[in-house]
């Protein structure tokens, strides 16, 4: 065997194996000894022979091992198999890795796979618990990730590219939304560019590609105010003897926009201070650390005349009072309780295809559109507003009206029928 006059500089974190005069990092070898070596009290030690197989004894040249075996690779990788071909196709793809300009991460062979998408999501959840995000964000991205992780999990981070993220959005597109799906890709980029910031150094990892998803959204069913009030007004005949609470919180919706269903179930009766005229709600979907509706005296009289029994602070306000089947006195209501309510109001007087949030928060939006401008509605009315629900800000009325006038009075009165029209028109033709 030849060895090439420029070999690499050896230090102890380096090993390198000969074959067909190149010199390659990385080496195979074995704990196993050459029998007739050890009869002899010399060490034995098997060589590997590059690409055949096995190990050698240099001197018995009849004695070969093809199993368990060791790779070593860099300062810290070693690795064991069963079998030197095995070991040699690890090497090789190890060789490979080093020959695209890859970086070697010793991470990636790992016990507790670091760099795994199962380890790197679950860093990702524990830093969101550091964010002002809410608990319901949490949940909904810890849902997103686990559904990938179903076949992501024990892939290496590195190893997850467009392919197998297209893969993934065809798979769960069945019955879902585009809407839904955007909202997906959106969880995904936010975890990959985390991943990435935070790899980018030691591994060069790269932002991949991810799927166009396009959509429209839709539009609530919004109601007359005059029709609002007889939902309201069904809802309490329904209600005043089974539970004024659900009537209350329904009500409450219709007046503050600013407040979501499920923000309202969210309140305790330490949350409502009528003395000083305000609601306090701890967890808002803005991601905020908390907001406050302030009450008009009236609404406090309200509030208060449909306050009993109270409660411990700690309770929540918007309880069953009664237990009966299915249900238990001092339970939270449940998160479709008002919209089931709603529902039979709505079919009670024959208004259909209105759902909760389109009968209040965006009716009440629309119709302030008559009295207000949509800065004034977004500042006083409905705070933080995303730009879907902006869309229900229909524009000040009398501004609009005051708009069209001056259009028609700068074009000279464009509702007037211009009297040299047909003169034109003929010297045209």
């Amino acid at each position: 065997m030849t060895f090439p006059n420029n070999l690499p500089k050896m230090d102890a974190g380096n090993n390198y194996s000969f074959g067909e005069g190149l010199c390659m990092q990385g080496r195979i070898y074995t704990e196993q000894k050459c029998f007739f070596c050890a009869q002899k009290g010399q060490p034995g030690k098997l060589n590997h022979i590059e690409g055949r197989g096995f190990l050698q004894c240099p001197i018995h040249l009849e004695v070969k091992w093809t199993g368990l075996c060791i790779v070593r690779f860099g300062r810290s990788h070693t690795k064991r198999f069963k079998t030197v071909e095995k070991g040699e196709r690890h090497l090789t793809s190890l060789r490979y890795q080093l020959d695209q300009g890859k970086v070697f991460d010793q991470r990636e062979w790992a016990k507790t796979q670091p760099l795994s998408f199962l380890a790197l999501r679950e860093k990702f959840l524990k830093s969101k618990d550091v964010k002002d995000i809410t608990d319901k964000q949490k949940v909904h991205i810890g849902m997103v990730l686990g559904k990938a992780g179903e076949e992501w999990d024990r892939m290496q981070i590195k190893d997850i590219m467009e392919s197998e993220i297209d893969d993934f959005f065809i798979k769960i597109k069945k019955g879902r939304g585009n809407k839904t799906l955007a909202n997906y890709k959106t969880v995904l980029h936010d975890f990959w560019a985390w991943v990435v910031k935070r790899e980018k150094r030691k591994s060069k990892l790269e932002m991949p590609g991810f799927p166009d998803i396009t959509y429209k959204l839709g539009w609530r069913t919004i109601v007359k105010m005059e029709d609002q009030k007889k939902i309201l007004d069904e809802l309490w005949e329904i209600t005043e003897n089974e539970n004024p609470r659900i009537w209350l919180g329904v009500k409450l919706l219709s007046m503050y926009p600013k407040v979501r269903p499920g923000e309202m179930r969210d309140i305790k009766e330490g949350h409502i201070n009528l003395s000083d005229g305000w609601i306090f709600f701890p967890d808002p979907k803005e991601g905020d650390k908390g907001k406050f509706v302030h009450l008009a005296p009236k609404d406090c009289q309200l509030i208060e005349s449909l306050w009993n029994p109270k409660g411990l602070p700690g309770m929540f306000f918007f309880r069953h009072l009664k237990s009966k089947k299915g249900t238990k006195a001092g339970k939270r209501f449940g998160p479709k309780y008002f919209k089931v309510w709603w529902d039979k109001a709505c079919k009670n007087v024959g208004i259909e295809n209105v759902d909760l949030y389109g009968g209040t928060k965006h009716s009440t939006v629309t119709a302030l559109g008559q009295l207000m401008t949509p800065e004034q509605i977004q500042r006083g009315v409905t705070g933080h507003a995303s730009d879907a629900f902006k869309r229900y800000m229909l524009p000040d009325v009398n501004e609009a009206i005051i708009g069209n006038q001056n259009v028609a009075k700068i074009q000279g009165g464009t509702e007037q029928r211009p009297n040299n029209l047909l003169t034109l028109e003929k010297k045209t033709n």
